[in-house]
């Protein structure tokens, strides 16, 4: 039976790896009896193939004993020659800890995954349904509910999970038959978190009564898969009729059932940014559409980014991307020059049929919009700037991107890389 558990967990390991279509991995070693069974698996597959590994640990220094754990990862590694790259974690705010600590450590393992590597974690089937009902608690849809999967992607990386179909049982068996080293982590001890009150407090609990608990959760988790699969592909197919130039027209999404504008909103969002969007963000975005204020009622997302509406359509804004405004400065529009972060083309100029008007006027001074300017659209009369940018539907953000030609205090050009307003005088 040991050796028919042993056989059965590393080819159930080959399959996967081969499914990423990489011969280089990546494993994520806590320490603990999962990572380092996929720690040891790997290290027979390497010795049978032309398939190659290296190790990572991350410190969280949350535990009594992570030091311990950090010890045991570096001797296992030199044990199997595996190489070995130790990183540490520190979280000084204790709300929302346990998400928190994921997601940094989810971006130093990605960050540390080579283009040419697959990263393998020790995810096994128990983790699967502990993920199922966590989500299930915190109100998550179908998508959030097909919980882990055996391949993903994210920040351009594959995310492998060998063990996925394999459950604690059997683990706990191939270990005791390697006589394998690892340290339990002390804080999975500690029911204040969550994930461990499911773990050691819920599960028990309902398997005490439905022993095929695993087994109807898997099920529902292909379910919930199948069912997410579906409302991917519909708003897929309805994409490009909501969605113009990323931005999501409200007017398009109302002559939809509003019962798919929530679904399509995080297809939105997660396609774009690659980002999930939380219940409450939703309910903040859908309250937004439904309200007719046109006047920039925003959303904030985690990630410094911002969906605003303005024309009644929602746009994707990256706060932290705002672009410094220059001081003025005098150019004499023989060489291209840079302002601030935006840099003026002569090409682009002589190209759109305005370069030698503006040579005429020379020397140019170049400043940033301020709200006041007023321009020459015609022989006539001066118009408000900031008029014209309501009047031509560019969203305040998008203003900062303007750069202004004034010859002798007189604005001849307000400029962008996509649009451009002209004086009369430059014509």
């Amino acid at each position: 039976m040991d050796n028919l558990n042993h056989n059965y967990i590393k080819e159930t390991i080959k399959k996967s790896l081969s499914c990423t279509s990489k011969n280089k991995f990546l494993i994520a070693v806590s320490g603990g009896i999962d990572s380092m069974l996929l720690l040891k698996m790997s290290s027979l597959i390497s010795n049978e193939s032309n398939l190659s590994f290296r190790a990572i640990h991350i410190n969280h220094n949350m535990s009594a004993n992570s030091k311990a754990m950090e010890e045991c990862c570096i001797k296992s590694c030199n044990k199997y020659s595996i190489g070995l790259e130790v990183k540490n974690i520190y979280e000084n705010k204790k709300n929302n800890i346990e998400d928190r600590l994921r997601e940094k450590r989810y971006q130093i393992l990605l960050k540390n995954t080579n283009d040419d590597e697959s990263l393998l974690t020790g995810h096994h089937e128990d983790d699967q349904i502990e993920t199922f009902i966590y989500r299930l608690v915190r109100g998550s849809s179908p998508k959030g509910l097909s919980s882990i999967k055996k391949i993903s992607y994210r920040n351009e990386k594959i995310l492998c999970r060998p063990l996925l179909t394999i459950n604690k049982d059997d683990i706990l068996i191939a270990a005791k038959l390697y006589d394998l080293e690892y340290v339990n982590d002390l804080t999975n001890n500690d029911l204040k978190f969550d994930r461990n009150y499911i773990r050691k407090i819920i599960i028990p609990n309902i398997k005490n009564r439905w022993k095929h608990l695993n087994k109807a959760i898997s099920h529902t988790i292909c379910l919930q898969n199948d069912y997410a699969f579906i409302a991917d592909e519909y708003c897929s197919q309805i994409y490009n009729s909501i969605i113009i130039e990323n931005k999501l027209s409200i007017k398009q999404l109302n002559t939809f059932s509003s019962h798919i504008h929530s679904i399509f909103i995080k297809h939105w969002i997660s396609r774009s940014l690659q980002y999930n969007l939380s219940k409450n963000e939703t309910s903040n975005l859908i309250k937004i559409i439904k309200n007719e204020n046109n006047d920039y009622p925003k959303c904030n997302l985690k990630n410094n980014i911002s969906i605003i509406r303005y024309n009644n359509q929602l746009y994707i804004v990256n706060q932290s991307e705002k672009r410094k405004q220059a001081s003025s400065l005098l150019w004499d529009i023989k060489n291209d020059i840079k302002f601030g972060e935006i840099t003026i083309y002569i090409d682009t100029l002589k190209n759109e049929g305005i370069y030698d008007y503006l040579r005429l006027k020379a020397p140019i001074t170049l400043k940033s919009f301020i709200g006041n300017e007023r321009i020459m659209l015609n022989q006539y009369n001066h118009q408000n700037l900031k008029k014209l940018f309501q009047t031509q539907s560019i969203p305040k953000w998008e203003r900062d991107d303007f750069v202004l030609f004034y010859a002798q205090n007189e604005l001849l050009l307000a400029y962008s890389d996509n649009n451009k307003f002209i004086s009369s005088q430059l014509r």
